[in-house]
């Protein structure tokens, strides 16, 4: 047992350039394949979140973009049932005067009294921030990721500006980050200062209500839209959940194409293992004639060239998990800068099973990609080679 795995290895040695340029496709495409399925899971446990159904989004049904009456939310958050609620309102922007896509900010005006409750993660935020947070009228909590590519710290003071409330440009004090998650590349600051530097005291764009279960969101979101139907500004209520499916679905081309690619991916790995091995077999005939001479079964080839194929495989899954997975680390860890790929792992971090599942998809890629070579392996007649070497 021990020299047909001494042999395996041997043989991989040999083919030293061949080896490393299959595990270097394998590696690249078990990266590809972890992003792109990470973005389909993403949203799929969005949309299948129990979470998601706690928490509902309220917007003006009619108009694009949505503009709720603020005098809404009163009666609005009195609804039994309702146990948090915050309002949103979109500041969009640039950090200087030069107008450049890739000095864009997205600022978001809500209430700092339920921030904590409203948003997934910010319970990390910590007390002493928020009571700051209540004194600074100008601060605001700033994603990571933004605050890596813009250079900033805390206590930063910077100006957006606007592109959405012209002549409009408000100043910010930065107070300290949010938590790594959905948020990296944008800020939240107070409603009540985005009223007093816009003028908008009328209307918010949208608002959002925590209820205790599904069946309570259910029966708060029909009183909604029940109550303010006729109104001048009729609402809407969908669940985060459902947003996130109706956001799925205008996708849907998108979501279709990624799994295409996908699925084109595994049968790249496929044939890419599958002609290597194949190349390598034909250069390896009368290796394998004199192992039979030698005593080894056909199996016993058969078993060789698999073997050298699925720990190929495995090995370069494992490195394109690692690589994946580490890209996104460092990206959450403020070490990369937010830009281009960067950004985008920002928003759909990979996790460490991503190492596991490239060990599983790379070894069963080289076992079934070694198939076919294998089996043309364990047919190599003694006879035919020596024949020829004659």
């Amino acid at each position: 047992m021990w020299n047909f795995i001494s042999l395996v290895f041997k043989n991989l040695g040999r083919n030293k350039i061949r080896t490393a340029l299959t595990s270097l496709a394998v590696t690249v495409l078990v990266i590809i394949y972890a992003v792109a399925t990470n973005v389909i899971e993403s949203v799929r446990k969005t949309v299948d979140s129990s979470a998601g159904q706690t928490k509902l989004f309220v917007t003006e049904r009619w108009a694009v973009p949505s503009q709720v009456p603020i005098r809404y939310m009163q009666e609005i958050s009195r609804i039994p049932g309702v146990d948090h609620w915050t309002t949103w309102n979109f500041y969009i922007g640039f950090f200087d005067k030069v107008f450049q896509a890739n000095r864009m900010g997205v600022g978001i005006a809500t209430r700092i009294e339920s921030i904590r409750e409203m948003h997934a993660g910010f319970e990390k935020i910590p007390d002493e921030t928020i009571e700051k947070w209540k004194q600074e009228r100008t601060g605001c909590l700033v994603g990571v990721g933004l605050m890596q590519m813009m250079g900033w710290h805390v206590g930063q003071e910077f100006t957006l500006y606007s592109s959405t409330h012209v002549g409009r440009d408000l100043k910010f004090k930065v107070l300290g980050s949010l938590p790594s998650g959905t948020w990296q590349l944008n800020f939240f600051f107070r409603s009540d200062y985005f009223q007093e530097g816009t003028g908008n005291k009328d209307v918010v764009d949208c608002c959002m209500l925590r209820v205790r279960d599904a069946e309570t969101g259910r029966r708060v979101a029909a009183q909604i839209q029940q109550d303010f139907e006729n109104r001048p500004a009729s609402l809407k209520v969908e669940t985060e959940s459902a947003g996130a499916a109706r956001f799925a679905e205008k996708a849907q081309v998108i979501l279709d194409l990624i799994k295409l690619v996908v699925g084109i991916l595994l049968i790249d790995m496929v044939i890419i293992l599958s002609n290597s091995i194949s190349i390598a077999t034909r250069e390896r005939r009368t290796e394998m004639a004199v192992l039979k001479v030698l005593g080894f079964r056909p199996l016993h080839v058969m078993a060789m060239v698999i073997g050298e194929a699925t720990l190929i495989g495995a090995v370069s899954g494992v490195f394109g998990g690692l690589v994946a997975w580490g890209a996104s680390e460092m990206a959450n860890r403020q070490i990369l800068p937010p830009n281009g790929m960067t950004g985008f792992l920002l928003l759909f971090p990979v996790h460490p099973e991503t190492i596991v599942n490239g060990l599983i998809l790379g070894a069963v890629v080289g076992f079934i990609g070694s198939a076919i070579p294998a089996w043309g392996a364990r047919t190599v007649k003694v006879s035919e080679v020596f024949s020829k070497i004659a």
